[in-house]
């Protein structure tokens, strides 16, 4: 009976502090879903397809172009740069058009293609860019062979004394970022494609990851995933005509 008050009588212990892995991976789960935005505006097309840099028709009634913008977005009032991931500004010529991001990649010097990211993933890296440092995925998929290969970062002390940033401590609180009506990771959701069907010339924008040096890309290339077979444009180190191979492309 004695032990039975003690124990009622002891005060409650806190539950526990949140893990920062635990975070992080909320954090994650958030930015693998497609964001979405109120008053969501498309990037309007170009009045012809030869705007831009390469274009293609990837069927009897529909042309593709595309343009390597590096890295910038071109928001309305001003531009800004993603350090993480490289912009492909994107339009289609169409009446009808079922748009995939799934069957988009981009080939960077002749490697690996690398596969178009969700606006919620690249808007996470711009509004939570410890967390981008902190825990990047890991992760593979495929177009052929195309995949997408991030590494988690190393805070492994390198050296005694060493002042590189480690792991924040368990039960650290995320900081919060204040949200502006106009605010950059805004703009990277409203003038991305989204999944869905198209009606009438549109455009928008289809991020990569890449942390690379633009400068040393010496071929961009657009691959389209068609049901005929992989179509072709390439941005940089060629003639803009389009090459389709024989291999046959995935259904969504």
């Amino acid at each position: 009976m004695r032990l039975f008050l003690l124990a009622a009588l002891r005060p409650k212990q806190p539950p526990p502090p949140m893990a920062a892995s635990t975070v992080a991976m909320r954090l994650f789960l958030l930015a693998a879903l497609p964001l979405i935005v109120p008053g969501q505006e498309k990037m309007p097309a170009r009045a012809a397809p030869a705007d831009y840099a390469a274009h293609a028709p990837i069927s009897p009634r529909h042309v593709l172009a595309a343009e390597f913008q590096g890295r910038t977005v071109p928001a309305a009032n001003a531009a800004f740069v993603l350090q993480h991931y490289v912009v492909v500004e994107v339009a289609l010529f169409t009446r009808e058009y079922e748009f995939n991001c799934g069957r988009y990649s981009l080939r960077l010097n002749g490697k690996t293609a690398l596969l178009a990211q969700t606006p919620g993933m690249v808007a996470a890296s711009l509004k939570y860019p410890d967390w981008e440092n902190q825990r990047q995925i890991t992760a593979t998929a495929g177009v052929g062979d195309a995949g997408v290969i991030l590494g988690r970062r190393n805070t492994t002390p390198r050296f005694p004394g060493d002042r590189r940033a480690g792991s924040a401590p368990p039960g650290t609180p995320v900081n919060a970022v204040e949200v502006s009506e106009n605010a950059p990771w805004d703009w990277v959701a409203k003038l991305a494609w989204e999944d869905g069907p198209v009606k009438g010339p549109s455009g928008g924008l289809l991020y990569f990851p890449y942390n690379g040096n633009l400068a040393k890309l010496k071929t961009i290339a657009l691959i389209y995933n068609s049901d005929e077979g992989l179509i072709t444009l390439k941005l940089r180190g060629s003639d803009a005509s389009p090459a389709k191979s024989t291999a046959r492309g995935r259904r969504p």
